[in-house]
Parts: structure tokens; sequence; C-alpha cells
């Protein structure tokens, strides 16, 4: 961290104890104590803690947005998804996301309310995106509605994957495929889904480049 600001500090500091040990129990004197500044160093950039979780829910928006961008615009909608998926699998960041965005409902309504209403629009408008380019690729049904299609899959997944993960003997790779198959057997057309079929025994073991 030794070229970032202060302020980059703080929520790069932030964000990893908040994805360690939750956001609810790591507190201002531990972010402080970890980057041995002074509470008059925090303050001085952030007025209490809600307002560090508004800017660190900032940066996560703007690098989701910038890695989405870098996709190859001639990949296909299913290996999108699946792309993004399988990261979170294989790197085990997966299950501190959902209990991450789900301490952030429970005990934080009033910033993730404010978060969601930001980003809802961008959200559903890339969502719909995606279902368009699968219609046009083939891969999903052309009787679907997009539009409502769209809203139910910006619904919050995170509660989901939480009642999935409580399930015994259920791992974070099973509840993944679960949605995916879930999702997909709503969407795809017979093409789609043979293709979806093929992807599987991959899914598991590597990320699709």
């Amino acid at each position: 961290m030794l070229n970032m600001d202060t302020r980059e500090k703080i929520i790069k500091t932030a964000s990893d104890l908040f994805l360690k040990y939750g956001l609810r129990s790591v507190t201002i004197d531990d972010i402080c104590n970890d980057l041995h500044i002074s509470k008059k160093t925090f303050y001085a950039h952030f007025k209490q803690k809600e307002e560090l979780i508004e800017s660190l829910l900032d940066e996560m928006y703007k690098k989701k947005k910038s890695e989405k961008k870098k996709l190859n615009s001639e990949s296909d909608a299913i290996d999108d998804m699946l792309r993004a998926l399988n990261v979170f699998k294989i790197d085990s960041m997966f299950e501190k996301h959902v209990n991450f965005f789900y301490e952030l409902y429970k005990y934080y309504p009033g910033v993730a309310q404010k978060h969601d209403e930001m980003v809802e629009g961008h959200v559903l408008q890339h969502i719909q995106d995606e279902l368009h380019l699968g219609i046009q690729q083939g891969l999903f049904r052309e009787d679907m509605d997009v539009i409502a299609t769209s809203v139910l899959m910006n619904l919050k997944f995170a509660k989901i994957f939480q009642e999935l993960r409580k399930v015994k003997g259920w791992s974070v790779a099973h509840a993944v495929n679960f949605v995916a198959d879930a999702f997909l057997r709503l969407v795809a057309s017979e093409k789609g889904w043979n293709y979806y079929q093929t992807k599987k025994g991959i899914i598991d073991n590597k990320i699709i480049e």
C-alpha cells in the first residue's frame, strides 16, 4: 500500500478486515490499530463507520464496472455468467462477500438502501444487456420477457445463498451451482442448455478464460 494515500489505505484495510472478521465485528479502533494511525486521522477522512462503508461500496461498484468493460466483446452470455460465479468459487471470496452483504442489509439497512438506489438502474441495464446478448446468440429463449426477468435476477441473492449455506453438507460451490442451474433452466434455449451442460464439468475445476 506504499503508493496509496491515507484514504485509500483506510478503505483497503477496512475491506480486508470486514471480509475476514465481519462487517459488524470490526470497529474503527481495529482499523486504526491495523494501520497504526490515530482516530483523529481516521475522522479527517470519514465522519463515521457508515460513511466508510458507503465509500467501500462505491469502490467495489467501480471495480466491478471496470472488470465488465474488460470482458471480450465476442464472449457469450453464459460464459460471462459462469466466469463471474467461478471466480468466487475458486478464490474462496464468494462466501465472504455473501456474509458481508448479509450483514450490510441486517445491520446497516440505511447504507444498503442508499447504495441500492445508486446502482439500481445500472445493474438492471447490465442484466438486460446480457439477456439480449444471450437471445441474439441463440443461447436464451426468444419468448423471454427481458424486463421482468432482469427484475427477478436483480433480487438480492445474498440472502438465498446465506440460507443455502445453512443446509447441512452444502458447500459454496454447491450453492452457486444450484442458483446457476435454476437461472439457466428459466432463460436458456435448448442450444443454451446443451452448451451449459458441456461447461459444467469445467467450471468446477478452473476459471473460464
